[in-house]
């Protein structure tokens, strides 16, 4: 699909475009967990990052297994950076857990951020591949961070061409065919484990 996007286009917004993503497939969900935002102190904490770093445009993406930073800016995205945008993300954090989160995290930029993106709102990248909630959840987040004031043409050009995308991978694929989430994949092996139908369980 990235084919069939227009390279003019693509060669002039893509140079700003980077992310800075937490996943299941490189941290612990308690890592993860961190780095989430409560609904109340969501507008506070995403205005103070993007103002003291700078960046042009953010957006924040924070499912179960994955917290994601979308971000428009020319600043070269290092470990000096990182420290940076950490601190600011999390006052409250101490150097030693500033650091550790800028060597966690993953960097995307350009055109492989795109790609990427691509694949986290197709479900490639999930942990559950062909779950259909993470392209909910991409266009959900990008709103929020709309109304918000955080986002502007670049991230809304990024997010419209990600979301259908994702459509016709959805559309023209066998990927959601069966479709399963982590829930019914423990149902199955609870089952398989011969669990009583009348257990209780404490979560």
């Amino acid at each position: 699909t990235i084919k069939r996007f227009n390279y003019k286009l693509l060669n002039s917004i893509l140079d700003k475009f980077k992310i800075i993503a937490f996943t299941h497939k490189t941290n612990d969900l308690s890592e993860i967990g961190s780095l989430h935002i409560e609904e109340n102190a969501l507008c506070e904490r995403l205005a103070h990052l993007k103002n003291n770093l700078k960046i042009d445009e953010l957006c924040y993406l924070s499912t179960c297994n994955r917290v994601e930073f979308l971000l428009a800016t020319t600043s070269v995205i290092n470990h000096d950076f990182l420290l940076k945008f950490f601190r600011a993300f999390n006052p409250l954090w101490t150097t030693e857990e500033c650091s550790r989160a800028a060597e966690k995290a993953d960097i995307y930029e350009e055109e492989t951020a795109l790609q990427h993106l691509f694949r986290v709102a197709s479900s490639v990248d999930s942990m559950v591949v062909g779950e259909r909630e993470i392209i909910t959840q991409v266009r959900n987040a990008y709103e929020k961070c709309r109304e918000m004031g955080l986002t502007g043409d670049l991230l809304r050009m990024i997010i419209k061409a990600t979301i259908e995308t994702a459509k016709d991978v959805y559309t023209n694929t066998q990927i959601a065919n069966k479709p399963v989430s982590v829930v019914s994949l423990a149902y199955r092996r609870l089952k398989d484990l011969n669990v009583q139908m009348d257990a209780r369980f404490l979560i």
